[in-house]
């Protein structure tokens, strides 16, 4: 009967009784609390990221998020020094550093020393290794100031020094870390 003068369409709209409502995830109580850096239950870290930080590298970024200083450089792609084995793939090598003054406690950053393995396994996929074979990518990420959550940091940094360094990607890595320890 749409078709006909003098009618009007109807529409549907769902009546406020059939709406389900959902339980709160975190009581009133568990939002008041203030973190020991001085933010709030809901805010995030103060955030800042900048390319072409590093002059003689292929690619570079510099990131602080809260407290945490990282700078990250991208070499290559250049030759591989295993050269003599022909391999369709381009390597990719990480390394993650801590500066001496990172941590307030001297030698700190040490205990770390798997970071850049997982540097590597979070951007391999992300890397796209069959645009430059027997080549090497190297990213060297070093840590100025530790103030919390620095995989995070020298992850998505890393990644945004490869993009400035040209080097073919299927997108950007961005990484987070959830605090889930009581208060």
């Amino acid at each position: 009967m749409a078709g006909q003068p003098g009618t009007t369409p109807t529409t549907y709209s769902p009546s406020p009784t059939t709406q389900k409502t959902r339980k709160p995830i975190f009581n009133k109580d568990d939002v008041d609390w203030v973190r020991p850096d001085g933010r709030g239950f809901h805010q995030c870290r103060p955030a800042f990221f900048r390319t072409g930080a590093v002059n003689a590298a292929s690619g570079s970024a510099y990131a602080e998020f809260g407290n945490t200083k990282v700078i990250v450089s991208v070499f290559g792609p250049r030759e591989s020094k295993k050269a003599m084995m022909y391999s369709d793939l381009g390597r990719l090598n990480c390394s993650v550093s801590y500066t001496t003054f990172a941590t307030p406690v001297r030698g700190q950053g040490s205990e770390h020393k798997d970071f850049s393995s997982m540097l590597h396994k979070s951007l391999e996929g992300a890397i796209i290794l069959e645009t430059f074979p027997k080549t090497t990518v190297d990213v060297f990420a070093l840590v100025l100031e530790s103030g919390g959550s620095d995989l995070p940091v020298v992850i998505s940094c890393a990644s945004l020094a490869l993009a400035d360094a040209g080097i073919l990607m299927h997108d950007l890595v961005a990484s987070v870390s959830l605090w889930h320890g009581e208060r």
